[in-house]
């Protein structure tokens, strides 16, 4: 009896253990679970893009044959943030989707940050702006998307903070793009 009981444990446990690996495998497109972490946490960071909105420009060597081009600064509101994870989400379907497709979900760590941004340690100090000038997207090429931009960093005093701005995607030809780039 007592090896029915336990093998009955350990079945139930391994099938709740697949349950939550398929329901991760199902989910990675859902931007909810995100979404409600950062609706939890106080602001500590502020974001920005130039331009907003931004137009189109051509660029035969991607899927689409387009891309939008912006920059996108980042700063540390009151003290010290260190960055631990940036991302976006794109709005498709009147829903925010966390990735495209098959794709990865689109987040970075603070060493893609450290890199980007040029930011030393991913520690963004007070009085500063750290800027990734070519920031992109190459999407479909549907009207107006909405990106939404996320920053998480801790601050001085070991808490959670985020910064969050969107940028539109217009389907308008930016008017300096004078053809195709080669």
């Amino acid at each position: 009896m007592k090896h029915i009981v336990l093998a009955s444990t350990l079945i139930l446990f391994a099938s709740a253990g697949f349950a939550l690996a398929d329901q991760d495998i199902a989910d990675s497109n859902d931007a909810s679970v995100k979404l409600r972490e950062l609706e939890s946490m106080p602001v500590g960071i502020v974001v920005s893009h130039t331009p907003s909105p931004v137009r189109y420009t051509l660029n035969p060597s991607n899927v689409s044959g387009v891309e939008w081009q912006f920059s996108t600064t980042v700063s540390a509101v009151g003290g010290a943030v260190t960055i631990v994870e940036f991302g976006y989400f794109v709005e498709r379907n009147e829903q925010w989707t966390f990735n495209y497709e098959d794709e990865l979900p689109l987040s970075f760590s603070s060493s893609d940050f450290v890199s980007v941004f040029g930011c030393p340690k991913a520690l963004m100090v007070p009085g500063k702006s750290y800027t990734n000038p070519e920031n992109q997207s190459a999407i479909d090429c549907v009207p107006e998307q909405l990106v939404n931009w996320y920053f998480i960093g801790i601050d001085a005093d070991g808490n959670r903070v985020k910064g969050e701005a969107g940028v539109k995607l217009i389907t308008e030809l930016d008017p300096r793009e004078h053809g195709p780039k080669l």
